[in-house]
């Protein structure tokens, strides 16, 4: 059995990892969706705060947060360092 590479150029390289942020928040919706729907309890980020919404879609407080960085879609940011 033979195997062939074939060698995706850097502009198709580039292309394909621009779709990725657009994939996991499709991903990402989708799970959130179909828990629901099969009636679990979801917990998400909502107005600063931790919250469990239930199937019956009553919500609950569980704990309180706040961003110890303000993030902007697009901008890469640095977390922590790597000792080399």
């Amino acid at each position: 059995m033979t195997t062939t590479k074939s060698a995706l150029s850097e502009e198709a390289i580039q292309e394909l990892e621009a779709q990725i942020p657009a994939l996991a928040a499709m991903a990402t919706k989708m799970a959130y969706d179909r828990a629901k729907q099969a009636g679990h309890t979801v917990v998400v980020s909502k107005g600063g705060f931790i919250v469990a919404e239930y199937a019956d879609g009553s919500e609950r407080i569980l704990a309180t947060c706040k961003p110890k960085r303000k993030v902007i879609a697009g901008v890469p940011f640095t977390i922590g360092s790597i000792p080399g």
